[in-house]
Order: C-alpha cells, then sequence, then structure tokens
C-alpha cells in the first residue's frame, strides 16, 4: 500500500513539475546613441567633471582638454530614443588648473541641451528615433569666468 502512496505521489509530483514553461516573447527595440565632445577654443586647457560615476565607465570622468582640440568626454545610450546632454550629465563643469589648484571657470547645473551642437552621423536620420548623434559643446575665453 506504501508503494502506491509513493508511486502515486511521484507521478503527481513530475506530472505537475513538468508543464509547458509559457514562451517568453522576444522584445526588439531599437537603441540610440550619443557621443559627447568638448571643442575648447579658448586660450587654456580645461579640466572635465560631469560628477556622475555610472556614467561612461570606459571614459574618464576627469578628462583634460587642451587648448584647440576637440575631445570624446563621454557617451550615452538609450532604448528607443537618442540621449540628450541634460539626460546623460547630472551637472557638467570646467576648471582650469594651476600649480595643483583647480579653479571653476565653467558650470552647467542643470544641463542646457541648447548649448550643445547635435550633429546626426547619417544626416538623412529623422531628428528621433535610434540614430547616432554627436554632441558638442565649443568653449571660448568669452564664456569663461
Amino acid at each position: 500500500m506504501k508503494n502506491y502512496f509513493f508511486v502515486a505521489l511521484f507521478l503527481a509530483v513530475t506530472t505537475l513539475g513538468c508543464q509547458k514553461e509559457p514562451e517568453s516573447e522576444v522584445v526588439v527595440e531599437c537603441i540610440g546613441a550619443s557621443f559627447y565632445y568638448l571643442d575648447n577654443q579658448s586660450t587654456g586647457s580645461l579640466l572635465v567633471e560631469f560628477g556622475d560615476p555610472g556614467l561612461n565607465q570606459q571614459i574618464d570622468s576627469a578628462t583634460v582638454v587642451k587648448s584647440g582640440q576637440r575631445t570624446l568626454i563621454g557617451q550615452d545610450a538609450s532604448f528607443g530614443s537618442i540621449p540628450r546632454p541634460s539626460e546623460t550629465f547630472a551637472r557638467f563643469e570646467l576648471y582650469t588648473l594651476l600649480d595643483g589648484k583647480k579653479t571653476l571657470v565653467y558650470k552647467q547645473d542643470p544641463v542646457e541641451n541648447a548649448l550643445w551642437t547635435k550633429r546626426k552621423h547619417n544626416p538623412n536620420d529623422p531628428d528621433f528615433g535610434c540614430q547616432q548623434v554627436d554632441y558638442t559643446l565649443r568653449v571660448t575665453d568669452a564664456m569663461l569666468k
């Protein structure tokens, strides 16, 4: 009698445990990417800080951009849209270094999208969706404190 109980229990467990799992839906969504550049047209080198440690883990969050250089300072990606500067950076600051001392010379807090020039990687792409774009902040001496 005990054997019948264990056989019935075994059959019940295996039958209930072997139910077909629901098929998962494959979600296909595009990714938009933004690349952020600083175009330093001022007369001195600038130290860039954006204060978001989770952002751009492969890019140094304290980058020095020499006078006359255009340097990649960050990148971001988002499902279904192109990230704008205000969505990427919590704040954005530029410093000069003199004798090892940092001096704040420019700040965006909050970050203003209108100050960044947007250029699409493919000029025929629409201004929305999942394309790749470059955002460039051009800095001149007149903008610095």
